[in-house]
């Protein structure tokens, strides 16, 4: 059944030179992933460099940005250049990523058991502890047509656009079905920015999805109603 669909990945990477090459190669290597989008959003360390072993393979489009236009817009842009059926959004610093959680993301969306299927990282205790946002994982499978209705809503969602998915699917009734994603983990923010910079990060990101959930409020309130129902 998986031959009956075309995979497109998204991956939009921000300074993630110690672990984008790994999540790259992982999804190029996949027999069910027909093309590969990966965004360069604004990156000053080595993520370029190390995505250039790539550029050769058919399967890799590759889009740099100078300035950093925020994940939500890459994740859009992706969507729209996307030629599949299915797209799979994956994070670019997540570790010990392999074939088999790909399939995890992708079986159930095509055996009609979800509208979109969220894979979580299994981090350890002591990135949970660090990680309040854990539950709002990157790694996701939908189909292209049940977004494109509200690209625009999301695009300046930043970080937000979890929380917008989310609320979109369960306000329209949508199921959602979680996926753990054994060995695969993130690095930690204090791992890539240290203790500051991460304190500063998850601010960031916070302020980010509050915003999305205070000019979402009808939205929310859907999603409510219909949970309520369920």
């Amino acid at each position: 059944m998986l031959n009956d669909v075309e995979i497109s990945a998204v991956i939009s990477a921000y300074n993630e030179e110690n672990s984008v090459a790994a999540v790259v190669k992982t999804t190029l290597d996949s027999k069910i992933i027909d093309e590969v989008i990966v965004f360069n959003d604004g990156s000053t360390d080595k993520t370029a460099e190390n995505l250039e072993k790539f550029i050769s393979n058919p399967k890799f489009t590759y889009i740099e940005f100078e300035k950093n236009r925020g994940k939500s817009f890459a994740m859009i842009e992706g969507v729209e250049k996307a030629s599949g059926d299915i797209i799979v959004f994956i994070d670019a610093d997540i570790l010990n990523f392999e074939e088999k959680h790909i399939k995890q993301l992708i079986v159930p969306l095509v055996n009609k058991e979800a509208g979109m299927v969220i894979g979580h990282p299994t981090e350890n205790k002591f990135d949970e502890k660090l990680n309040p946002l854990q539950m709002l994982a990157g790694e996701r499978a939908l189909y292209k047509i049940d977004i494109l209705p509200f690209l625009e809503d999301i695009r300046s969602t930043q970080y937000g656009i979890e929380t917008m998915l989310n609320l979109y699917y369960k306000s329209k009734g949508k199921k959602i079905k979680f996926e753990y994603l054994w060995g695969v983990y993130h690095l930690t923010k204090i791992r890539k920015a240290g203790l500051i910079g991460s304190i500063k990060n998850y601010t960031v990101e916070t302020k980010q999805i509050s915003k999305t959930l205070a000019a979402n409020y009808v939205l929310v309130m859907m999603a409510a109603k219909t949970i309520f129902r369920g």
